[in-house]
């Protein structure tokens, strides 16, 4: 059985959540603190897990994903998080052998 890949951004820390979300355009739809987010994104990253997905955490650093969105014709919203996320996933797995 061929393993799905999943994509997970992922913020380093409070610092980083609290600057992305404040840069997002739908950073209202994020949760409030970065440990709520984190508990959340943990569950999920986990039951995903559970489900055969193998999940490779992306970080997304406030200083570079701002430029990526642009060049990629990306507002910095949820449907960008998740193109990035996939996209490093894809290439991350690849460079380490894996098809």
């Amino acid at each position: 059985m061929k393993s799905m890949l999943l994509g997970v951004t992922w913020y380093r820390g409070k610092e980083d959540y609290d600057r992305l979300k404040a840069m997002a355009k739908d950073g209202e739809v994020l949760p409030d603190t970065y440990e709520e987010w984190l508990r959340k994104a943990e569950e999920v990253s986990g039951q995903m897990a559970l489900r055969g997905f193998t999940v490779v955490k992306v970080y997304l650093d406030p200083e570079t994903f701002p430029a990526w969105c642009e060049a990629n014709g990306y507002e910095m919203d949820g449907a960008a998080r998740s193109r990035y996320g996939t996209e490093f996933a894809e290439k991350s797995y690849r460079a380490k052998g894996r098809k």
